[in-house]
This record gives C-alpha cells, structure tokens and sequence, in this order.
C-alpha cells in the first residue's frame, strides 16, 4: 500500500536515478584504475629487468656465479615478482635464486613473464648470452582495487542516503504537503461536506492546480450561498403572494360586496319602498365601487406587466417639467374637491429623463393622488424637482396629510398595507407600482413622515438616465 503513494514513487525514481547516474562513473574509474595498476606493476617489472640485464650480462660473461644468483635473490625479494630466472641459450642450463620456494602465492595461470635478452659486446660482436624471465602477477592489483572499491562503496552508499534523504525532504515539502492537504481537503468535502481551502502557493504547475481547487471550493461556497438565499427569496416571494392573494381577495370582495348588496336592493326597489333620491344614492355608491374594482384591477395589470416581459417597454426621452405641469393639471380637479392646495415647483433646464413615458405618468400620478388622498381638508400638497451632475434628479411630493408611523414607514410599499392602529383606509398597490417602475429605471424610492405633521416621498434617477438637452437637440439635428 505504501508504494501506491505518489511520494514513494516520486522517492524510488529519485533514488534509482542517483544510484544509476552515480554508479556508472563509480564502476568506469575503478576499472580504470584497476588498468592503471596493472599496467604499473608490468612497467616495473620491465624496468626491473632492463636495470639488472647489464650487470647480470657482465657477470656470466665473467662467469661470476655467485653475483648472478645474488642479483637474483635480490630480483625475487620484490613483492610485485613471483618468479625470476636466466635460461642460457641451447639448453645449458638455468640460473635461480637461492631462496626460491617451489610454493607460489597464486596459480601458474596468473603468472606474467618478460623475457630480457642477456647480451655482451665483445670485440665489436654482440653476444647473446641467455634471457632473463621475469614473471610477475596482477593479483595484488586486484586486492588493491578490491579495498578501494569497498571504501569507496562505502563512501558511495553515504552519499547516496544523503542524496536520497534530502530527495525525501524536498518531494515531500514541494510535492508530498501540497498532496497531502488536498487530500486531506477532498476527505472533508466527502465527510463533513465542509470546504477547507488549500494554504499552499507556489508558481508550479502543483500551485496551478491547488489555486484552481480552491477557486472551485470558493465557486461551490458562493453557489451554496446563492442557493441557500434564492430559496430564502423563493419562500418570502411565496409567502409575499400567499398575503397578496389573500389582500387582494378581501379587497376585490369589499367594492363587490357593496356593488352586489345596493343592486339587490335597487332589484327590490318595491319591496323596501325606495325613492328616487335613494335610489340615486344607492346608484353612486354602486359607481364609486365599481370605479374602485376597475382601479384596483388596473394597479394589478400594471404590477403583472412590470413583472413580465412588457416591464421591457420603450423607453424615450421625457421632457421632465412638461410631464409634471400635465399631471398636476389632470388632478387638480380633485385636489380642489378636496379643499386641498396643489402646488409645483420645477428646476428650469433640467435634462430629459430617458424612461417610459407612460410608467413616468404612473408615478408622478400615483404619488400626488396618495398624497391628495391622505391630506385634510385646506391641506397643501407640492411636488418640486432638483437636479444636480452628482446626484441626477430628485422628484419630491410633500404633503401635510395625516402621516404614517414609525412602525408601518416600512411596509407602505407592500401591496394592500393597512395601518397598525387596524385602520381600514386601503392605501391599495400605488406606492407598490411606483417602488417597481423606480428600481426598473435603477433609482430610489425613499419615504418620510410623521404622524399629523405629513409624508415626503422623494424619487431618484440617477445620472446615467438622464440625456441633457443639449446632446439631444445635436443627435436630433444629425438625424434631419
């Protein structure tokens, strides 16, 4: 099992690399060597023998014996030389040491002989008088060779565990850690389905591959997160369309009920002795929740189209100030009903808002209607606008109405919201549609008020929504 670890693989191949690289230079120079010595030890038994040949040719031409064997006895005390003789010539016989033992250190097969002719010139003839037979053996060579080859095995084998001990090391800090913790990563992933990062950099391809890894966990985190929080948003929208539905059914059913009752009562007009002046009551009231279904059933169109496909509606560029005077002057028939002051106050020359013409008209409208609506009578309602490169265009409707609580300020856009003291005033799906149209066109909807004192709802476009005038009158005079 251990050797299924890349590590040990990794470890084995740098070992037998090392031992391989390192074995062949080791191997050639102690064969080497090994040549070297023997070809010393034949040179100097060469050298021997050439150095004695002139004296031993001297005295057997004098026929001085005992100097001839004791240049021989000399010849043989030297370790490299086994054997050592004269053969005179046509069988005259042999000169040997005196000491020469008939027992030798090795096999006659490993002996070596040079053979160096004995001459003397005489009376200007040279004279052969014999050769001299050195005979010599390499096993010393090899004994030699055999100790420095265990030494230097030794010395070898040192450095080879040195090498391979630091092979080890270093595979397993630059390869085996980084393995290791992505193992340890993938473990806990399968486990405990816990992301645990990868603390390893390097530039390597091993860095690469640990840096795409925690990319991936990082990926897999931010999916799970993404997941976990559209579930969240999923289960708030489901609950948000269970209370709609539930609102708007109350809502719907209250304009029908009142419509159904008074035509009942208008069908049975004998029965309960109706006059016309009642019956003329009962027939606004029939209009005024008829007029109210229909509103309400427009709100709700408008909510589907803004969450459907058409909330892709042309845009165009929009005379801001034109738009508001055409809205103020649609409502303030009914402000005047009301006894309510409806007033405007418009920045001059601001640039031309690039949105829907008609979703525009359906937020000015919405607001000024909620605010006409909620405001006493000789109350004052005033819409302004302001423009500045920074912070693009604010549209402001300010009313001195009856205000709304700490406590609902945040749920008024929510469709249908009634107030917490269980009033049943319906502030229907106005605010709702113009929250909607508002974000669609990348602003803001803010809202402030206070009880008795009145509301202010500000509207923000952004810069980048607006074209100024300039730019649009050149890009109209390119097109004629």
């Amino acid at each position: 099992m251990a050797f299924k670890s890349v590590r040990t693989k990794l470890l084995t191949i740098c070992i037998l690399s090392v031992l391989v690289t390192g074995l062949v230079p080791f191997l050639f120079f102690e064969v080497r060597f090994l040549q070297q010595e023997e070809e010393r030890i034949s040179q100097r038994a060469l050298d021997l023998a050439n150095k004695v040949a002139v004296p031993l040719s001297r005295s057997l031409w004098d026929y001085d014996e005992s100097t001839v064997l004791l240049v021989l006895d000399t010849l043989i005390r030297d370790p490299d030389l086994v054997r050592v003789r004269i053969v005179l010539p046509e069988g005259a016989g042999e000169f040997h040491p005196l000491d020469e033992s008939d027992e030798l250190p090795v096999t006659k097969d490993d002996i070596n002989f040079i053979k160096v002719p004995l001459t003397y010139v005489a009376f200007e003839d040279e004279e052969v008088l014999g050769h001299l037979e050195v005979g010599y053996t390499t096993v010393q060579a090899y004994d030699k060779v055999a100790t420095r080859v265990l030494l230097d095995g030794v010395i070898f084998f040192c450095i080879l565990m040195t090498l391979g001990g630091g092979a080890a090391l270093a595979i397993n800090r630059i390869i085996g850690r980084p393995l290791a913790m992505l193992s340890h990563s993938i473990d806990e992933m399968a486990t405990q389905k816990k992301p645990v990062l990868v603390k390893w950099r390097s530039e390597d391809e091993l860095g690469q591959t640990v840096e795409a890894y925690n990319n991936m966990l990082i990926t897999i985190e931010q999916h799970e997160k993404d997941l976990v929080k559209a579930k969240e948003i999923a289960e708030i929208a489901n609950r948000a369309k269970t209370s709609f539905l539930a609102n708007m059914s109350h809502e719907l059913r209250t304009p029908l009920n009142a419509i159904i009752g008074f035509a009942e009562i208008l069908m049975k007009e004998d029965d309960y002795k109706i006059d016309q002046a009642r019956r003329s009551e009962y027939l606004g009231y029939i209009f005024e929740a008829g007029s109210s279904l229909m509103m309400m059933v427009s709100d709700i169109q408008q909510i589907s189209r803004l969450e459907s496909s058409e909330a892709g509606m042309q845009d165009e560029e929009l005379d801001v100030e034109d738009e508001i005077r055409s809205c103020v002057r649609a409502l303030e028939l009914r402000a005047g009903d009301g006894a309510v002051d409806l007033e405007y106050s418009l920045q001059s020359n601001i640039p031309y808002l690039r949105t829907n013409a008609q979703g525009f008209k359906q937020i000015v409208v919405n607001l000024l209607s909620n605010a006409i609506h909620f405001t006493p009578r000789g109350g004052q309602v005033e819409i302004s606008t302001l423009y500045d490169s920074h912070h693009g265009l604010t549209i402001r409707v300010a009313d001195t109405g009856i205000g709304i609580s700490k406590e609902d300020l945040p749920l008024v856009t929510d469709p249908f919201w009634k107030t917490s003291d269980g009033n049943e005033e319906r502030s229907g799906l106005g605010l709702s549609i113009v929250k909607s149209i508002t974000e669609r066109n990348k602003g803001r909807l803010s809202i402030e008020s206070e009880l008795g004192k009145g509301t202010t709802v500000t509207v923000n476009f952004p810069v980048d929504r607006l074209v100024e005038r300039s730019e649009l009158l050149l890009g109209k005079a390119k097109t004629a």
